[in-house]
């Protein structure tokens, strides 16, 4: 009967969650780093970051595990352009931003059709915001 009670309680609160409009995916916060406080701070995060992606010569559970890492720190890196720039600059880098969450996304949840897209998509938007330096 307690097994019977609790099932039914469980039940009663996770309804409404599974039953939610929102299906958009959240995800888990496992590192907290600091916020980015300068443009030069920034800039030596993107690039650094972006070439520890870059470096990766294939895409398998190991490296999505690595570059869900990387993708921590870059994403405070994108977020203070995406706040601290205007114009052209700041429109990329709110595009970026996106790319990057989802790349964050999928490298932890092993999604690997969907990161290596990710990626693409990442460094053309990276290559493209290279030239706003």
């Amino acid at each position: 009967m307690k097994k019977l009670m609790l099932l039914v309680f469980v039940m009663f609160f996770s309804l409404p969650v599974l039953a939610s409009e929102e299906s958009k995916e959240k995800p888990t916060q496992h590192l907290m780093v600091p916020d980015v406080n300068s443009m030069e701070a920034a800039k030596e995060i993107f690039l650094r970051k972006t070439l520890e992606i870059r470096d990766k010569k294939s895409i398998g559970l190991k490296e999505a595990s690595e570059i869900h890492i990387i993708t921590y720190t870059l994403e405070k890196s994108v977020a203070y352009f995406a706040k601290n720039l205007t114009g052209e600059k700041q429109s990329l880098a709110k595009k970026m931003a996106v790319v990057v969450e989802d790349i964050h996304i999928n490298s932890e949840s092993n999604r690997l059709v969907k990161l290596q897209k990710n990626i693409k998509d990442y460094f053309d938007l990276a290559d493209e915001f290279i030239f706003c330096f």
